[in-house]
């Protein structure tokens, strides 16, 4: 059998949210430094014959795994087929815990863990029934066992690094902060802003995210000037309203996406600030893009590293439930009138959340491991 250079797997689909956005173009340009590439996906549906040509013109072999029963046993499901299925390989990059620890039980070696998010944390706080909150609660053994079957780490903050070195004694010493990243040649700039406010909710809106505090925020905001804000919906969403003082919703393709949001002014991504440490580790993807386009953002207060980022920036406001909400609104609508604005959000997604930059970054975190 063929030894592939990378092994990237993912329980991910790559046909839809941060698969079609980040994985593959990142698969694409991993490729183009010459580097023999296996990607492993769990699909929902068949994959279009457009998108399997697009892999294999890139000379990536794709093994797409039917993506099975939602949940923690069906992740447990996830990790066996991936073990059993996972080439050897120079470098394997698991994509979050279950594929961290599916490349241990197939003997990788080299394996990076790619701690996209504190995932028990996360699905525990969002998570309704008292029986699956429990059996999350049973998840630390897991985690722990995608860190010691690693020897490097990658994280999309800065923010979570100790949280993760007070939780495992043996945090791989070969590290790399790779925060969201986006591909700025399909999100072109635009540096004019919209003659009248608009804001936009893009893409996926769960439990996670505070859609009372933001229909407040754009309650208070309409108050003062006249303002439409729209949701662009996944085609998958099983609702067509987020109730979070959107004027009307409509659905978008990630491509369609990439061209639809320089019409707006400003983004929103305002999470729950209840989630405790889960928050340490998020960076919505959707943020990363609306800096791109070159349009700020409102997130809420802890989220990630974007206090630091983003709002020290002026790229964005942040705010949080005990906040005077029309002081907040005044900021955001002072934002959106500045001509420098759209600079300062382009040249933060340049510096920060770049794709170019993050595969620099893999590609050193490879070299050391």
């Amino acid at each position: 059998m063929t030894k592939f250079d990378l092994t990237y797997a993912t329980v991910d689909s790559l046909s839809e949210g941060v698969g079609s956005s980040q994985i593959a173009p990142l698969m694409e340009r991993l490729a183009g430094h010459g580097m023999k590439i296996n990607l492993m996906t769990f699909e929902k549906e068949a994959p279009s014959i457009a998108l399997r040509d697009r892999m294999a013109n890139s000379g990536i072999a794709w093994t797409q795994i039917p993506f099975g029963n939602p949940g923690l046993l069906g992740g447990m499901a996830r990790t066996i087929q991936l073990a059993r299925l996972m080439p050897d390989s120079e470098i394997t990059h698991a994509r979050s815990d279950f594929p961290s620890v599916a490349a241990r039980f197939s003997g990788q070696k080299r394996v990076l863990w790619d701690v996209r998010s504190l995932w028990a944390d996360q699905r525990k706080f969002i998570e309704e029934s008292p029986i699956k909150r429990g059996v999350l609660s049973l998840y630390a053994p897991f985690e722990k066992m995608a860190c010691n079957s690693s020897i490097a780490l990658s994280t999309l903050t800065n923010a979570v690094v100790p949280i993760l070195e007070e939780r495992h004694e043996n945090l791989p010493k070969i590290r790399t902060v790779v925060p969201t990243a986006v591909d700025l040649d399909r999100f072109n700039f635009s540096p004019v802003m919209p003659s009248k406010l608009k804001g936009l909710y893009s893409g996926t809106y769960n439990k996670y995210y505070d859609l009372d505090l933001s229909r407040k925020f754009i309650e208070e905001l309409k108050k003062l000037i006249r303002c439409d804000v729209d949701w662009a919906r996944p085609k998958e969403s099983k609702i067509h309203s987020l109730n979070a003082g959107e004027s009307h919703s409509f659905t978008a393709t990630q491509p369609e996406m990439a061209t639809l949001m320089s019409d707006y002014s400003f983004g929103m991504s305002i999470c729950r600030e209840e989630a405790g440490l889960s928050l340490k580790a998020a960076m919505p993807t959707k943020i990363a893009e609306f800096l791109a386009i070159g349009r700020p953002v409102v997130v809420n207060e802890g989220l990630g590293d974007c206090d630091e980022l983003i709002v020290e920036n002026g790229a964005g406001v942040k705010i949080k439930r005990t906040d005077n909400l029309e002081r907040k609104a005044l900021e955001l609508i002072d934002l959106c009138s500045r001509l420098e604005t759209p600079h300062i959000c382009r040249d933060l997604a340049q510096n920060h959340f770049s794709l170019d930059e993050g595969i620099s970054n893999y590609i050193k975190i490879y070299s050391q491991m």
